[in-house]
């Protein structure tokens, strides 16, 4: 297990070390606007990708998906795989998703206010 920090804002992106987590930018899915951002996460095995937001402003919510199945897999026990950023309040969430197949990329998708003060750090966790 690997755990990465990850920071941004609506045009900025950077990740402590390692090349397991890299930026999508806003071009991801079938909403690609300026009220997202997405990062990639490329695990080496299987086991759990947990992601926690432990600071934000204007995150809406945030989700995490199978690349290629936005449907496949399930959270780990007490993780969800959508959390509502905005309505928990405070800036801060987790999502995660049990990896059974490492060959697979998992995407994290931020929804965002649109806003230029939008902010951002997270803990990857990635197996």
């Amino acid at each position: 297990m690997a755990d990465r920090i990850v920071t941004g804002t609506l045009d900025t992106f950077s990740v402590d070390s390692g090349s397991d987590v890299t930026y999508k930018g806003a071009g991801v899915g079938n909403d690609t606007g300026l009220s997202q951002r997405a990062f990639e996460v490329n695990p080496s095995s299987t086991g759990d990708i947990t992601v926690t937001l432990d600071r934000s402003a204007g995150v809406l919510s945030m989700e995490i998906f199978q690349d290629d199945d936005h449907s496949a897999g399930s959270a780990p026990s007490g993780y969800q795989k959508a959390f509502n950023v905005a309505q928990a309040g405070k800036g801060k969430g987790a999502v995660g998703l049990t990896v059974t197949n490492a060959a697979k990329n998992y995407i994290v998708l931020l929804k965002l206010d649109g806003y230029s003060e939008v902010s951002y750090i997270a803990k990857v966790v990635v197996p």
